[in-house]
């Protein structure tokens, strides 16, 4: 059975071929519509969008401000630096981009994830940083792949460099990559990812100052990333310059002096509270903190029992030992309780409160009166003062001659000393104060605890006869247009008579000069006055003290406080050297050093 097949007739060809038309028109029609609606009424958000495609904004890193000492001398400057960033909008496959960048920069793949997710809840535009401190080998690597791997962006960017490496390293700090948490915080403000911040010392105190502000750059790229055109241009400016108090040249000779010892050493110029040096042993390479630190050394510097990152000047606390005779001294004459011809009977032992306590001189100092007190650091003497003072008494001079607080130095994470009184033991322990726990305070034992610079502050006051200076490190701060805001040196008045400073100040001098334990400061002519304090770390009641003390961990703490000249004086110096032994032998020797080496100067 075959299907007819059916002749078409000249009036159906007709108008089957007018159909075809009208559709063929159709097409024509809407075709013209659609470009004429991409080339004329949509044409600037098209173009607009290629724009996009081509133009890109690039942000220009400013330099940080110089850290300079106070003669001009750079300690924080800067250098040019290689950084890898991605952008996950350019990412094909995460895959290969992550095997790409962890041969390419030699990162473990997991490490190179880690990054990544850190910033997952970021814009997938977001230039996440991968690594700094590029080798050329890595760049010239990166750059003859972008056709490949065009997510990957390479940043030439100034950042820190510290030339004299671990030296003034307490005093400068060290910066380093803002976090994803602190970027959420409002202090962030201005910041990015891959930026910097400064993290402890200097870097961190005057970060506002150092910082710089930001540039940016307007470029025409091509579809392989590289630069065409520059349309905009503006240039970052670079952060203020900070001028310290320090003595570079001062510094590097203390550093060689602590060398072989750990402990720290401040020394102040009087007439201004400004310190000339600051060094704290042992110290760390900042430039460590500057690209991605290796795991290993940081969990060696944090575990290190030397404890390299803390600044022992304001974060160390110990007991200030003998050094504390002074403020004992001081109140003593002040409240009225001693003469400077006051004496008292040394045999070596006395019974206080049905408990024998002891002098660092077995057979005793014989009769002694302030001065002689002072001189031979007679603990007996400072016992029976110990009986007649009040706790409370004594902790309000303490405080008023500048330990248990913080010394507000310039400097950030200073930590605060303890001096202790019936308020805050009741406060802390839920205790009351015993009579017996007073003994142990005046020779500056018991619950007592300062920084050095607390004790730098106390010596200070006593060489200015009661003026107490603002310990500081900011000399002054240049801006790019030449503006110069320099510090102004603050000093505060202490409530104790003249004549009691002029009565401790010649124990003072006797302990140098007259044959006494600071006698190895002494340096003729310059009429250096001081005090020794051996710290105990075990008791000499322990019985097996002697064996003991001879392990390095269990020798005596070593200070010695000191200012020169005795009238009109220039510096005081603080030495404090953990674990060093007897401080007429270490830490006095050290000071005499200094001095002769400031009054070469």
């Amino acid at each position: 059975m075959y299907i007819e097949r059916q002749k078409l007739s000249t009036e159906d060809k007709e108008r089957i071929s007018l159909v075809a038309s009208i559709i063929l028109v159709g097409i024509f029609v809407f075709l013209a519509f659609v470009f004429w609606n991409i080339q004329v009424l949509k044409n600037q958000h098209y173009l607009t969008l290629a724009m996009q495609n081509m133009v890109r904004e690039v942000e220009l890193k400013a330099p940080r401000g110089l850290v300079k000492d106070r003669n001009g001398i750079v300690i924080s400057d800067n250098k040019l630096d290689f950084s890898l960033f991605l952008i996950r909008e350019g990412v094909e496959d995460m895959e290969k981009t992550i095997s790409f960048a962890s041969a390419a920069v030699n990162m473990e793949p997991e490490e190179v994830k880690k990054v990544i997710e850190r910033y997952r809840q970021f814009p997938l535009s977001y230039a996440i940083p991968l690594k700094k401190n590029l080798t050329l080998g890595s760049v010239v690597y990166i750059k003859s792949r972008s056709d490949i791997h065009p997510e990957f962006d390479i940043d030439v960017a100034p950042t820190r460099a510290y030339p004299l490496q671990e030296e003034c390293s307490h005093i400068l700090g060290y910066i380093s990559e803002i976090t994803v948490d602190e970027l959420k915080m409002s202090r962030a403000e201005g910041y990015k990812a891959g930026d910097v911040i400064g993290r402890s010392g200097i870097e961190q105190q005057y970060e506002d100052y150092l910082r710089g502000k930001k540039g940016s750059r307007i470029v025409v790229k091509d579809n392989l990333g590289t630069v065409q055109q520059v349309l905009q241009e503006v240039k970052p400016a670079l952060g203020n310059s900070v001028i310290l108090t320090i003595d570079l040249v001062l510094q590097t000779y203390i550093e060689q002096l602590m060398a072989e010892h750990l402990g720290t050493i401040g020394v102040v110029e009087l007439s201004t509270g400004g310190l000339l040096a600051l060094v704290s042993k042992p110290n760390y390479n900042p430039d460590l903190f500057t690209g991605a630190m290796d795991p290993e050394i940081w969990r060696s510097l944090l575990n290190d029992p030397n404890k390299p990152m803390q600044n022992k000047f304001t974060q160390g606390l110990y007991s200030p030992g003998s050094v504390f005779k002074i403020v004992m001294a001081l109140g003593g004459l002040q409240e009225g309780l001693i003469q400077p011809m006051s004496t008292v009977d040394c045999y070596g032992a006395v019974k206080i409160y049905d408990r024998f306590f002891h002098c660092w001189v077995p057979s005793g100092h014989g009769t002694v009166n302030l001065y002689d007190a002072i001189k031979n650091s007679c603990n007996i003497y400072f016992y029976q003062l110990g009986k007649r003072m009040d706790i409370d008494i004594i902790a309000g001079y303490a405080e008023m001659l500048g330990l248990g607080g913080v010394s507000d130095i310039d400097l950030p994470n200073e930590k605060m000393g303890r001096v202790p009184s019936r308020a805050w033991k009741q406060k802390y322990l839920k205790q009351k104060w015993f009579p017996g726990e007073t003994i142990s305070v005046a020779i500056g034992g018991g619950m007592l605890s300062v920084t050095p610079a607390q004790v730098l502050t106390m010596i200070s006051t006593v060489a200015l006869r009661g003026k107490q200076p603002q310990l500081h490190l900011l000399k002054e701060i240049q801006s790019g247009d030449g503006v110069t805001t320099e510090f102004t040196p603050t000093f505060t008045r202490v409530p104790i008579r003249k004549e009691n400073f002029e009565a401790v100040i010649e124990g003072l001098y006797r302990v140098v000069n007259d044959g006494s334990t600071g006698r190895a400061a002494r340096i003729p002519g310059f009429d250096i006055c001081g005090k020794t304090g051996t710290q105990q770390i075990i008791s000499k009641e322990n019985p097996r003290y002697k064996e003991l003390v001879k392990e390095k961990q269990f020798k005596p703490h070593s200070w010695f406080v000191s200012f020169a000249p005795r009238f009109k004086p220039r510096f005081a110096v603080v030495v404090f050297v953990e674990n060093g032994g007897d401080a007429g032998a270490v830490a006095a020797p050290l000071a005499g050093k200094i001095y002769r080496k400031l009054f070469e100067q």
